[in-house]
């Protein structure tokens, strides 16, 4: 079971082409795997983390303008990951688990900027995160939910009677 954040780049409403370049190099900084032939990454840190990468299109010539991340666990590696291949790709980050709140987000911005080329029907309450830091702030609660969610699963009980 995962927790899932979608980036995704927009100009003008629409989505976008990512410079491959840079998401790239976040990616290689720590990981040298090929991805599987639906372009997914296994990467592993060194602090014993890891995350799933699903970026198809990132090294085709297949459109590439956006990814998943399915996390497993939240560790600084992990979230300086995220907030990096977002940052540097200026995509915008969907938190699937966010509530649409300023505290609980739906979108979580990477810039500023990013606001004007939003499409109309994305959630009400975007929020421009600054760093790793605040990533991990504005997942916080989320993260607590998806984790009871997660352990009443495994625990047998999904919490619907």
């Amino acid at each position: 079971m995962s927790f899932d954040l979608y980036l995704q780049r927009f100009d003008a409403g629409n989505s976008a082409q990512v410079d491959r370049t840079r998401v790239l190099s976040v990616l290689r900084a720590v990981c040298q795997d090929q991805p599987d032939g639906f372009g997914l990454y296994s990467v592993g840190f060194p602090d014993g983390s890891a995350l799933e990468l699903s970026a198809e299109g990132l090294e085709s010539e297949h459109d590439f303008t956006g990814c998943v991340l399915h996390l497993r666990e939240f560790t600084g590696a992990t979230i300086d990951f995220v907030f990096n291949v977002a940052a540097l790709g200026d995509m915008v980050i969907f938190n699937a688990q966010g509530r649409d709140t300023p505290k609980e987000p739906l979108v979580i911005l990477t810039a500023p900027a990013q606001q004007q080329h939003l499409p109309d029907e994305v959630g009400d309450h975007p929020v421009v995160c600054t760093s790793p830091a605040h990533l991990a702030q504005l997942l916080g609660v989320a993260i607590e939910g998806w984790e009871g969610f997660r352990d009443a699963v495994l625990a047998g009980n999904s919490g619907r009677e």
